[in-house]
């Protein structure tokens, strides 16, 4: 059978636009039957779609994934007002179908049937989730920082059917066109830290020692807290304005009034991008004390960025003494920027597919009497990223 020709036309000024909450997807598909078609026959919907792989961990014998496709949007264009009276298309001769769909706000409720912690985990799963997904990202060369085995794709989906008599009709051809969809999040309050979270550290202390005995100079510790969310115009900022600004408070409690505190002489920064994704839907946020206790029908993925740098900082400690010793305090904030060799998909909580970010600091000190060496002391807090 000769496949008709189906070619896609979306009006944008961008090669790769990005859609947002509330904007129009309109176009055209430019369609060249090879036989006679009856325009009931065609259909072109907008689709949204979750695609999830789990490694099978209950064997030892190397078997496919476990997989699970599952359709959260469907909205269906209807063309046969725009043919009049014309009801079937001539083989050879090109068509111009148009296309117009509007982003929605929500999903309908039937796309979260299942049993939810409470109401705000149930109104996070009916927000339409961001665009992830790694094959697209690939043709684009810029990576969304997600694993090949979780996906959440919109596309512009044309199809052909053929009736079949009484069994109904099937599929005869498809084309799809992949859209990028960044939905409207707004910020949240900041979440809970569990002490026993492996993903976010928003206290850090060190013992500070010297010489060849070890010698107690005091303890360092560095603490931070969730920052305002990253606001993004797309997926890929262009400027500085996809940004934040970190606060660190740092404390130096000296063994002894003589002891001076550490020289801070420097800071890296990364943004942690971490995908949660199932086979199951998720009753609950994920929960990031205990990977281990998902089971073998979920999974975790992590990627990284590394961010700008500071080479040059300068920092002034305060002093107070209490009773035999001094206590030393001192504040470090500065606006960490995204870089533009990434895409970053907004914070969001689907039924299969959740997408969190976490926010590493890293401070460089050297201990007062020791030129040569360096140590560090991190922290990593929660961060949104949230369409502006």
């Amino acid at each position: 059978m000769k496949f008709s020709n189906v070619e896609f036309v979306v009006n944008s000024s961008s090669e790769s636009p990005t859609f947002k909450t509330h904007d129009t997807i309109d176009g055209e598909i430019l369609f060249t039957p090879q036989q006679e078609t009856n325009i009931g026959d065609i259909t072109i919907t907008f689709k949204g779609t979750m695609r999830v792989e789990v490694e099978n961990m209950n064997t030892h014998l190397a078997l496919p994934f476990s997989s699970l496709r599952k359709p959260f949007l469907s909205m269906d264009m209807p063309i046969n007002d725009y043919f009049g009276d014309i009801n079937t298309l001539k083989p050879g001769k090109s068509y111009r179908l148009p296309f117009k769909f509007i982003i929605p706000e929500e999903l309908p409720i039937h796309a979260c049937r299942h049993q939810c912690a409470n109401h705000q985990i149930q109104h996070e799963h009916l927000q339409l989730p961001a665009s992830l997904s790694y094959r697209a990202t690939q043709s684009h060369k810029v990576h969304d920082m997600s694993p090949e085995m979780a996906e959440v794709v919109y596309s512009i989906n044309f199809a052909l059917w053929e009736r079949n008599g009484k069994a109904g009709r099937s599929k005869i051809q498809e084309a799809t066109h992949l859209v990028q969809i960044l939905p409207t999040r707004d910020e949240h309050p900041p979440i809970l830290i569990p002490a026993r979270n492996k993903y976010y550290r928003l206290r850090a202390e060190k013992s500070l020692s010297t010489g060849v005995l070890r010698h107690s100079r005091g303890k360092l510790v560095a603490c931070s807290a969730q920052p305002p969310a990253i606001q993004l115009q797309s997926f890929q900022p262009t400027n500085t304005d996809a940004s934040t600004s970190l606060k660190i408070d740092l404390r130096f409690d000296a063994a002894h009034l003589d002891k001076l505190p550490p020289s801070v002489f420097a800071a890296e920064f990364q943004l942690r991008a971490m995908t949660f994704f199932g086979l199951e839907a998720w009753q609950d946020y994920p929960d990031l004390t205990d990977v281990s206790a998902w089971g073998s029908r979920r999974d975790f993925w992590s990627d990284y960025v590394a961010l700008t740098p500071i080479d040059d900082l300068k920092l002034e400690w305060k002093s107070q003494d209490e009773g035999d010793r001094t206590i030393f305090t001192a504040s470090i904030e500065t606006c960490v920027s995204l870089p533009t060799h990434r895409r970053y998909p907004p914070t969001f909580h689907s039924c299969f597919v959740s997408r969190v970010y976490a926010l590493k600091a890293t401070l460089f000190y050297r201990v007062h009497g020791n030129a040569l060496g360096r140590s560090s002391i991190s922290v990593s807090v929660p961060v949104e990223i949230c369409p502006a």
